[in-house]
């Protein structure tokens, strides 16, 4: 991971995590969800861009990027960045 921001996506405010392959950008946006954990949607293509849609632990993964449709399957089977401490420990 080289980084990360906030973003709105369908006019909801998501985290964005950066990661780098290959000297290719990969931007996996994640918002949580009530929504049943799911492997992997079929992958999708559109004007030269990829991605993979996953649910895991209550938060909804999409990766995009113009990288092979493997890296991104590859990426997905990371496990998911820990969470930040919450914020009730530093009170």
């Amino acid at each position: 991971m080289i980084g990360g921001r906030l973003d709105v996506l369908g006019g909801q405010n998501v985290a964005a995590l950066v990661y780098s392959r290959r000297k290719h950008v990969i931007n996996v946006f994640v918002l949580p969800t009530k929504e049943p954990d799911t492997r992997f949607h079929p992958p999708g293509l559109r004007q030269g861009y990829q991605w993979r849609h996953w649910r895991r632990q209550g938060m909804e993964y999409c990766a995009v990027s113009d990288v092979a449709d493997s890296d991104l399957y590859e990426l997905a089977q990371l496990p998911p960045p820990p969470l930040p401490p919450s914020p009730s420990l530093y009170q």
